[in-house]
């Protein structure tokens, strides 16, 4: 069994670590016996003994794990499926579900079983490289349905019209309402050339997509100079994956090349990801001290921080909205503790606290919440979030209309002063 853990910072991205010893090994164990070995009848009735005892106490102990009442009732289920059930049971699926229920019962919304495929394009995600549609999917927590958080341009997600906020209600026929992000992505991938059809409801209308599958090379981060006049610069970060700290410092290197004298950063619709990455780009930013740090429910605390070496001395805006979420939030927190930012937009999500994936030892591993986070003031955004400095929101029905940006042209007009 391999005995690592990909830790979980954000929605759908991981970091492989390493976890201590759980009590189970990767094979048989091995002893030597000093002295005369005993006859094999002996040794044999004395293994015979063993082998029922531990059987009857793992019996024991995974029966009383479960009320009576329960282990009747799972039983007459499954004797009435096989009665009565016109299809034949799969195994694997009835096992998965099994184990979906078990992490579905914590009663936390971040938790997860991954079975083999939706933990392997997970981490082709975090890689930076998959086959896919090219799109950031993302969990809407008040009404439980994914949606786009971000379309990247020239994949098959942006040619075929598929736009950000739109959600998801079908994929291949399947009823998608109910999906993690993970499951979403995982059905959304697939081999490339094939295609995947989609039903996405669009404010109150339902659209229908044929996309094909291609090769995508995530492409986190976009930048430009925003106004070459005044040299102010502009940099969207669209999620934190361990691509995304080499692509934001080309993108910086080549705007202050070009003489840039402000900065706009703008994480609207961030979802978050690796918390490294987050940490890695506020290093490029910061002074010397923390950046973050993150506490669980036994005191462990670990943190995340700046040497100062490479401090922004220029003015910078961050734009963010309701759905800037959790690493996004964690930069945000820390540029505007520094003092480094000035944050415009609407209040962030709120998320702020830590999920760890550990591997199960057979490919699949279940994901659950076990820490949270603070800024450097220490205080926590968990279910709070970010006010910004200037309030402003985001005016859609222009924005759809001709592409007016006025929280954009608020950024410029306050980096212009």
């Amino acid at each position: 069994m391999d005995n690592k853990t990909w830790e979980h910072t954000g929605k759908g991205q991981y970091v492989l670590k390493d976890i201590p010893y759980a009590g189970y090994m990767d094979g048989p164990q091995k002893y030597e016996k000093k002295g005369k070995r005993a006859p094999s009848f002996i040794a044999g009735f004395i293994a015979g003994i063993a082998l029922v005892l531990i059987i009857y106490f793992a019996a024991f102990r995974f029966s009383n794990s479960l009320s009576m009442e329960t282990q009747k009732k799972i039983g007459k289920l499954e004797s009435t499926i096989d009665r009565y059930f016109m299809g034949e049971r799969e195994a694997e699926a009835e096992a998965d579900g099994i184990y979906k229920g078990i992490v579905s019962s914590l009663g936390d919304k971040y938790a997860q079983y991954y079975t083999i495929d939706e933990l392997t394009r997970n981490r082709e995600d975090s890689a930076g490289e998959f086959s896919g549609i090219g799109c950031t999917i993302a969990l809407d927590q008040e009404v439980n349905v994914c949606y786009i958080a971000s379309v990247m341009e020239g994949y098959s997600a942006a040619e075929a019209g598929l736009q950000e906020g739109d959600y998801f209600l079908e994929v291949d026929g399947e009823d998608a309402t109910n999906w993690t992000a993970a499951e979403v992505a995982s059905h959304v991938k697939g081999e490339t050339g094939t295609t995947v059809e989609l039903t996405m409801l669009r404010d109150t209308e339902e659209l229908q997509f044929t996309v094909e599958r291609v090769k995508v090379e995530s492409k986190t981060v976009d930048f430009r100079m925003e106004d070459e006049e005044k040299k102010i610069g502009y940099i969207r970060i669209a999620e934190f994956d361990a691509i995304t700290v080499s692509q934001f410092r080309e993108a910086k290197e080549s705007l202050e090349k070009d003489g840039m004298k402000a900065m706009i950063l703008d994480l609207r619709s961030n979802p978050g990801g690796l918390v490294d990455s987050c940490a890695d780009i506020g290093s490029q930013m910061l002074p010397k001290g923390i950046i973050a740090y993150s506490e669980t429910k036994d005191g462990r605390r670990f943190e995340w921080s700046s040497d100062g070496k490479n401090e922004i001395d220029i003015p910078v805006v961050i734009l963010v909205n309701q759905n800037t979420a959790s690493a996004a939030e964690i930069l945000t927190g820390a540029m505007k503790d520094y003092d480094k930012a000035t944050v415009i937009g609407i209040k962030t999500y709120g998320k702020g606290i830590i999920q760890n994936t550990y591997s199960l030892g057979d490919g699949t591993a279940v994901e659950f919440t076990v820490g949270q986070y603070y800024l450097p003031n220490d205080e926590t955004i968990h279910e709070i979030g970010i006010e910004p400095d200037i309030e402003v929101e985001l005016d859609t029905e222009a924005y759809l209309k001709d592409g007016t940006d006025n929280q954009l042209d608020a950024a410029l007009k306050e980096l212009g002063k």
